[in-house]
């Protein structure tokens, strides 16, 4: 009984280290990238969207104010919506700038850049919002509903169930669409994409822009459960990378 009472609790916190597992194993595949980098993204976007459900945009930019006042407060789903397109901007950028000039470079350079990106983040967001934790209102049904005698949080189980089907998904895209067949064929020889007239480049691109955008699901979706502190988001990632080696770093399911 006392195993399934703190496998119940851990519920929300495991949900989101698979979330972030899922965005690693998005961007080793494609571009073999292990990117510490995550749980810094899932921050700045749990930032985001906490400061749009206030009517307010974060910008994290130096020499700008820290947040600049919206024409109107979105309501959840449009304040989820922008935060995404924000990740995908920022996973895009990061690419772009860092990751793609690394694409030949050795595996540690590669990972040594992700840290500095995250440590930077991580700063820069410390800086600008401070250090206390952030609330938000609830994304999920509150309540709780009582299993084998014990009382578990209905945002838990919502948490839990949208990151598995966020999985399947997932693993439905990349296994049977042409994107998902493309991405493989470019994990498996880059040479050889490119003979069949695929570009590994963009194929790279698209991921890195997916992956941050799961990474910032995760840290939206857990946002009102546990407040946004700069250090335990960030820290996220090293249980997720845990998650993430056991699936090979390959295998989305697994993850």
């Amino acid at each position: 009984m006392q195993h399934l009472v703190f496998l119940v609790l851990g519920l929300g916190n495991g949900a989101v280290f698979a979330a972030l597992a899922m965005a690693l194993v998005v961007t080793y595949r494609s571009s073999g990238v292990v990117n510490f980098a995550t749980g810094a993204i899932a921050l700045y976007c749990a930032y985001t969207f906490a400061f749009m459900r206030n009517g307010q945009l974060l910008m994290p930019l130096p020499g700008l104010k820290k947040t600049y006042p919206l024409p109107f407060t979105p309501p959840l789903l449009v304040a989820i919506g922008l935060s995404l397109l924000v990740a995908v901007a920022l996973g895009a950028a990061l690419y772009l700038a860092i990751f793609r000039p690394l694409r030949a470079a050795p595996v540690v350079a590669k990972a040594v850049a992700s840290i500095g990106v995250m440590v930077l983040l991580q700063a820069v967001l410390a800086q600008k919002v401070g250090t206390k934790p952030v609330n938000t209102r609830s994304i999920f049904p509150k309540g709780t509903v009582r299993m084998s005698g014990i009382n578990v949080q209905q945002q838990m189980l919502w948490l839990a169930f949208t990151v598995v089907l966020i999985t399947a998904l997932l693993w439905l895209a990349f296994r049977y669409t042409r994107f998902g067949l493309a991405t493989r064929a470019a994990a498996e020889t880059e040479k050889g994409a490119l003979v069949t007239g695929l570009s590994p480049d963009r194929i790279a691109l698209v991921n890195w822009c997916l992956s941050a955008a799961v990474a910032a699901l995760a840290g939206i979706l857990i946002a009102p459960i546990a407040p946004i502190v700069p250090v335990s988001y960030t820290l996220y990632v090293v249980t997720a990378l845990a998650a993430a080696l056991v699936g090979g770093f390959t295998v989305l399911p697994i993850a």
